[in-house]
C-alpha cells in the first residue's frame, strides 16, 4: 500500500546535481533546465538541474504519466489525524507516518495485523535509540538489531555509531 499511496505523490521532475568534466557539463547545459553550473577546477564542473523535465531519453527514469498529489496529501493528512492520538501519549518515543513506538500497548481494538487500516504489532523492543526521523537503532527482544537512517551516511552508520 506505501508503494501505490507513493506513486501517487511523486514528481516526475527531480533535481540533480552532479560533479562532471567539462564534455558532460557541455551536454548537460545544452539539454536540460539549469538550476544552478560552476567550475571546480580546471578538470571539473559542478552542475544542478531539472531531471526528467518534459522528455525522456533512453537511458533515464521514465517518469509517471498520472499524478495525483491530492490523494497522498489526503492519506498522508488522514494518517497524521489517526496516529495524533498515540503521539500524544507520555510513553510515545518515535512515531513516523506508517509507524509508532509506544512503552506500553495500545488497546486491542487497534491492533490487528489483517484489517487494514489496525496497527500491526510487529515486535517488542528492550533497546532503542532515536535521533531523527528515520534515524534509530532498536534492539528486540529476541536481540535482533534494526537500524535505520536516511541520508548521505546510510552506508556509514552502524551499532557502534549509534553507541558512541
Amino acid at each position: 500500500m506505501n508503494s501505490l499511496y507513493g506513486r501517487f505523490g511523486i514528481n516526475p521532475e527531480s533535481t540533480i546535481t552532479e560533479i562532471c568534466k567539462r564534455d558532460k557539463y557541455d551536454e548537460i547545459t545544452q539539454r536540460e533546465k539549469i538550476i544552478m553550473g560552476n567550475k571546480l577546477s580546471n578538470d571539473y564542473y559542478i552542475v544542478s538541474y531539472i531531471g526528467n523535465a518534459g522528455y525522456v531519453r533512453d537511458f533515464d527514469w521514465s517518469p509517471p504519466k498520472n499524478s495525483a498529489v491530492q490523494i497522498s496529501a489526503a492519506i498522508t493528512a488522514y494518517a497524521r489525524i489517526y496516529m495524533y492520538q498515540f503521539t500524544l501519549r507520555d510513553d510515545c518515543y518515535y512515531a513516523d507516518t506508517n509507524s509508532i513506538i509506544l512503552g506500553k500497548p495500545v488497546s486491542e481494538e487497534y491492533v490487528s495485523s489483517k484489517v487494514l487500516g489496525l496497527l500491526k504489532l510487529e515486535c517488542f523492543i528492550k533497546e532503542g535509540i532515536f535521533f531523527a526521523p528515520k534515524c534509530y537503532k532498536l534492539v528486540t527482544e529476541d536481540d535482533q538489531k534494526i537500524i535505520k537512517h536516511k541520508g548521505p551516511a546510510k552506508n556509514y552508520v552502524n551499532a557502534d555509531w549509534f553507541n558512541s
